[in-house]
């Protein structure tokens, strides 16, 4: 599935390493040793400025007194104003938020991946990816990756996200981190970088152990077996088909995810060995939908694109699949 990168500086907004974690978008490139380096080949090398705001009369041209306390995040390259926030808001540079991974990915703990952003530059992001492979069957392969993300627009923090790509079909996994609250880890800002960098190493200590809980909720998923009526629950359940409210349109809407949902469960990728008519298999039935299904609105495809990428990791896909995956654990006996 292509996704729409940021491309208003004429260039595509993203760069990969190897094999690309979830698109396939990009240039191809042997190795991205510094964060640096890789901003540069992701055409993230601009940077974002803070402009006093005013009011504009247009009945006479004139521009009237300043919003005190407030302040627009511009982007340099193209004057795009990327956000209004609060004089105290502190702008994190692109090669900020991205740099304290160097000492990371210089001592191969992670490898720079895949980056890009997304509606003009108010979301930057990053993938990295964690040397390491959990297993659902001898055919089914998850890679784990750190999603870095962060806004110019003021609505959200710097923050580093655990992340799952199921290779055999790109599904992807937000992992929730419960015991902190909020979705990802957030980076501070430290003016020393050996102290970004060695907050850096705890935090993606964190991430490894939630990836190492990953694999055994993974497993505890393959082991619940599913008839194809347990799964139509499961499946009702999440799309609300069973609910009597709503128009015939969306009652028909509802069905027919449903149905594709009970195509999914019962698909080539979800009955591969080890993985047929399991809680794993069912919730990967509704990521597919969410990830790779799901119709989206906009006004030309490039729009239709960034939309669903940004849904995908962070909006409604996003929350369909968390949604998937706890009643998935449910299912499995997991709290």
């Amino acid at each position: 599935m292509a996704h729409e990168i940021d491309q208003t500086t004429g260039r595509a907004a993203v760069f990969v390493t190897g094999e690309p974690a979830w698109h396939r978008l990009g240039t191809v490139i042997e190795q991205a040793t510094t964060s640096a380096e890789a901003i540069g080949l992701a055409g993230l090398d601009w940077r974002v400025e803070q402009w006093p705001v005013r009011a504009f009369d247009p009945d006479n041209n004139t521009t009237e007194a300043g919003i005190p306390d407030t302040v627009a995040n511009v982007r340099t390259d193209t004057k795009a104003v990327l956000g209004v926030v609060g004089r105290r808001y502190r702008v994190f540079q692109n090669h900020e938020a991205f740099d304290f991974m160097d000492g990371l990915v210089g001592d191969k703990l992670a490898m720079y991946e895949t980056a890009g952003s997304l509606h003009g530059g108010k979301r930057v992001w990053m993938m990295a990816s964690i040397p390491k492979e959990y297993r659902a069957g001898p055919e089914d392969l998850i890679k784990p990756y750190v999603l870095l993300t962060n806004t110019h627009d003021g609505s959200q923090a710097l923050r580093m996200i655990p992340t799952t790509v199921r290779v055999v079909c790109q599904n992807t996994l937000n992992l929730a981190l419960r015991e902190s609250g909020v979705e990802g880890l957030t980076i501070s800002h430290h003016p020393r970088l050996e102290s970004r960098i060695a907050e850096a190493r705890a935090k993606l200590g964190i991430i490894a152990a939630r990836f190492d809980k990953f694999d055994d909720e993974l497993h505890a998923m393959l082991a619940k077996e599913l008839s194809v009526t347990e799964a139509g629950g499961y499946f009702r359940g999440l799309t609300g088909a069973d609910l009597p409210a709503g128009t015939d349109r969306q009652k028909k809407t509802r069905e027919k995810v449903l149905g594709q949902m009970l195509d999914n469960f019962d698909n080539d990728k979800n009955t591969l060995p080890g993985v047929k008519h399991t809680a794993w298999g069912a919730y990967n039935a509704v990521s597919e939908w969410a990830d790779h299904q799901r119709k989206f609105r906009g006004g030309s495809p490039a729009d239709k694109l960034d939309r669903q990428l940004d849904s995908v990791w962070f909006g409604q896909s996003h929350q369909i699949k968390q949604a998937a995956y706890r009643g998935a654990l449910e299912l499995a006996g997991i709290a």
